[in-house]
């Protein structure tokens, strides 16, 4: 169970700072006009993998519901900004101008699911106190 949110948090981290960088990436493109655009679409869609795994080991790692829920938000918040908002440009502008507020909600999610996960594997290396140690391992 600990090398599975160990792998959690190693994932969420990843996320968090795959969004930093996205944000980078965008403003290479948008103001420095430096890189083309694909840079950040490709990092954009790599950031699936790291979700996906976070997804599965939520469950066997047996993280608590509210990490569950939060980590089920964070993949439908990323679904919707990058391959929904993202191709309403031309039908809904408005609503395709979602695509950069939204990467505040990713970070912001990534954040504290990464900070979580990290409690949660520090939790578990965590030695037991002498009245939850199994009976005649006290002093072994």
């Amino acid at each position: 169970m600990k090398s599975f949110r160990m792998v959690y948090a190693v994932m969420a981290w990843l996320f968090v700072v795959g969004v930093a960088v996205q944000v980078f990436f965008a403003g290479m493109a948008v103001v420095a006009r430096q890189w083309p655009w694909t840079n950040h679409i490709n990092l954009g869609h790599s950031l699936a993998g790291p979700l996906l795994i976070m997804l599965v080991i939520v469950y066997l790692g047996k993280l608590p519901g509210r990490m569950k829920r939060l980590t089920w938000l964070l993949f439908g918040i990323y679904i919707l900004q990058a391959d929904v908002l993202i191709f309403m440009r031309v039908a809904a502008p408005a609503l395709s101008a979602l695509h950069p507020v939204l990467a505040l909600a990713d970070f912001a999610l990534g954040l504290v699911l990464a900070r979580e996960a990290t409690a949660a594997v520090r939790a578990s290396e965590a030695p037991l106190s002498p009245q939850l140690q199994p009976h005649g391992s006290q002093g072994d």
